[in-house]
């Protein structure tokens, strides 16, 4: 089942901010995915604000991932561009999921709908991935919604969707006090509009919300399982070894760095391998893996090994868990920008590149955000 972020933000032109600077605004404070809506623009406003902040994301490594509400349109257009938005959101009476999923450039979309009842929740398109569930409550941001379907129908339409493996995603009218009774309730994330204002907000507050939404989340469903095998996926400069280095020592487990590992073996630097040629070093990456799991450890993998189909499929087959270390790609190049231990960081762009073709594989990963905190306070997290 597709992994969402425990918030889910949506933006709207109640706020005196263009969307695309929304949309910014939810990327400089770590939400990994939004939702791009706006009811009431033209439809010449509406594309220039969604070209706009497509490719400021993608100028900054693909994040946010952007998900464009009802206009399957635009999503084509932006994708015949270069500029495909990460997924699509269509209502009950806009084109169907398995259709939007066959059209040009939309193939590879993640598709999302709103369901409200029963009905919905049994017949749903199997061409989406995730489905809104609700409203939980009466919304000021969508004055057509139906009736109101609480927390008891909540769950049941979260256990439905579960059980066609689709992600729920509770809707309507929630503020973070709901947090940890829709995780109780099944929803793998909230979707909010005015409760995630930025001038409301702020960027310090931003964090702050989906720091809490993410603890409550963790608090109902862990991901760490101390019998299992853990593999940190994420862009060169998210902090994965010193996550994994810090987990370890919470669950007496191995820490073991892939790129480490395979230059003692080699007896060479990274930079040397990669001299090599990149392709002999993926080979490398997945030759050497099956011996780093060999026992239950916490192994931090480099930025391109889940690009590599093998790896994908030796963690889940063997029993391993693969999490995503979300951090900001800006922040992560800050880290590691020009340093010659590391042969893709000396190109702000080529880095960034890299990074936007690496978002899609890692985004369906639970992820774990790091909003600003320390690896130890990450490592508490998950271990408590």
């Amino acid at each position: 089942m597709l992994d969402f972020p425990p918030l889910y933000p949506i933006t709207g032109t109640n706020s005196e901010l263009p969307l695309s600077e929304q949309v910014s605004r939810f990327a400089c404070a770590g939400f990994p995915i939004v939702q791009f809506r706006a009811k009431s623009l033209q439809d010449s406003e509406l594309w220039a604000e969604l070209h706009d902040a497509l490719g400021q994301a993608g100028e900054n490594g693909g994040w946010p991932l952007i998900v464009v509400n009802d206009r399957a349109d635009l999503a084509v257009l932006a994708a015949s561009g270069g500029l495909a938005p990460w997924g699509l959101h269509l209502g009950q009476t806009d084109l169907p999921a398995s259709s939007a999923a066959r059209l040009p450039g939309l193939e590879k979309l993640h598709i999302g709908t709103s369901t409200h009842n029963p009905d919905e929740w049994s017949s749903i398109d199997s061409a989406n991935d995730h489905a809104g569930v609700g409203p939980i409550r009466p919304t000021a941001t969508k004055r057509d919604h139906v009736g109101t379907i609480g927390l008891d129908g909540l769950q049941m339409g979260c256990f439905a969707l579960r059980n066609q493996g689709m992600a729920p995603i509770a809707i309507g009218g929630l503020t973070m006090d709901d947090a940890l009774p829709c995780y109780q309730a099944g929803a793998e994330s909230l979707a909010m509009a005015q409760a995630l204002s930025p001038e409301t907000l702020g960027l310090g507050g931003l964090p702050e919300c989906l720091w809490q939404a993410q603890k409550a989340k963790l608090s109902v469903r862990p991901m760490l399982n101390r019998n299992q095998g853990l593999a940190i996926v994420g862009g060169s400069g998210a902090g994965k070894t010193s996550l994994a280095h810090c987990l370890a020592l919470r669950t007496g487990l191995d820490a073991i760095d892939l790129d480490d590992f395979i230059s003692k073996k080699c007896g060479k630097t990274i930079p040397e391998i990669f001299d090599g040629g990149e392709e002999q070093f993926r080979a490398l990456e997945a030759e050497c893996l099956p011996e780093c799991m060999e026992r239950p450890a916490v192994l931090a993998l480099g930025a391109g090994a889940w690009e590599h189909p093998a790896i994908r499929q030796m963690l889940p087959k063997a029993g391993w868990k693969a999490l995503w270390l979300a951090e900001k790609p800006s922040k992560a190049w800050e880290r590691v920008k020009y340093d010659p231990a590391r042969p893709l960081a000396g190109n702000r762009a080529e880095f960034m590149a890299r990074w936007r073709s690496r978002m899609n594989e890692w985004s369906v990963l639970p992820c774990l955000l790091p909003l600003g905190r320390s690896p130890d306070e990450l490592a508490r997290l998950l271990a408590p």
